[in-house]
């Protein structure tokens, strides 16, 4: 993932039920509504260490960023830096192989995603995709974190943090997703059961549920708590047990509501939220 301009909690697993904490979306027409709150990146002294510049500059992972620094690829006012943890300040010219970087300001949007529009957002001017929703919302292109399907809906975070949206993005990091599931036949009580005790996959491992339960005592849809962040779990689950999930919808990821969003509308994330963000795992 990288930064471009446009050109045109942890594994506390202590939670409430899943099918408490759903309720039904509203739809408002007039195109996607924004409601964004202040998130400061002021940095305090004026200075940030260099592998963070790098990395927010969209070059690569700050991990990344300190492997070109020991390789001496990057320069600060003309001058090789190799020291790890060295800092600049706004008014350094850092390039790496002669390219000027830019410090870009970071971005975290929640959007409760629609039907029928594709996750990507590096083409914001393609129809029916989120990046079109989020347009004016910033001048940089942002990635989605934990990409949903076209017919899918709900919480979608998007970003330019190239440090989150790897970690959130690696299929070995655990937190917590809850989604509402709508399936093509009633979920029999005993399948029910095997999804929270753990379903072997054909490719080797184990995945279950953290927690599941109908919603309002219909068998046909589905509240679903898990921790897994292996890509299409839900439907290799659902699959494996000779069901078909009909409609997908994410309530919640990593935290994050969609609480009082409507479809096509966007937030940006707290202060408070990113940092419990970074917080994870």
């Amino acid at each position: 993932m990288a930064n471009k301009k446009k050109t045109g909690g942890s594994k506390k697993r202590n939670h409430e039920p899943a099918a408490v904490r759903f309720g039904k979306d509203k739809k408002r027409g007039g195109g996607p509504k924004k409601r964004l709150n202040s998130s400061s990146s002021n940095l305090g002294d004026g200075t940030t260490r260099l592998n963070k510049f790098i990395a927010h500059a969209g070059v690569c992972s700050r991990r990344e960023a300190d492997e070109l620094i020991q390789l001496g690829s990057i320069t600060v006012n003309g001058k090789i830096i190799t020291e790890m943890g060295y800092k600049v300040k706004n008014t350094d010219v850092v390039k790496h192989e002669g390219e000027t970087l830019s410090h870009n300001e970071l971005f975290y949007l929640a959007i409760n995603k629609p039907k029928n529009f594709n996750s990507a957002c590096d083409n914001p001017l393609k129809e029916r995709t989120v990046g079109r929703l989020v347009n004016k919302a910033t001048k940089y292109i942002l990635s989605p974190v934990g990409k949903l399907d076209r017919d899918s809906t709900g919480i979608l975070l998007l970003t330019n943090d190239n440090d989150l949206y790897l970690k959130l993005s690696n299929p070995k990091h655990e937190f917590e997703k809850i989604f509402q599931l709508e399936l093509d036949k009633p979920l029999k009580q005993e399948d029910l059961e095997k999804i929270t005790q753990g379903i072997r996959l054909p490719s080797g491992g184990w995945a279950k549920a953290e927690s599941i339960s109908y919603v309002k005592g219909n068998q046909h849809t589905i509240g679903v708590e898990i921790f897994n962040n292996k890509p299409k779990i839900l439907a290799k689950i659902f699959d494996l047990l000779g069901y078909k999930i009909k409609k997908e919808d994410r309530v919640s990821f990593a935290g994050i509501t969609k609480k009082n969003l409507s479809r096509g509308e966007y937030r940006r994330l707290s202060e408070t939220e990113v940092t419990q963000l970074k917080m994870l795992g």
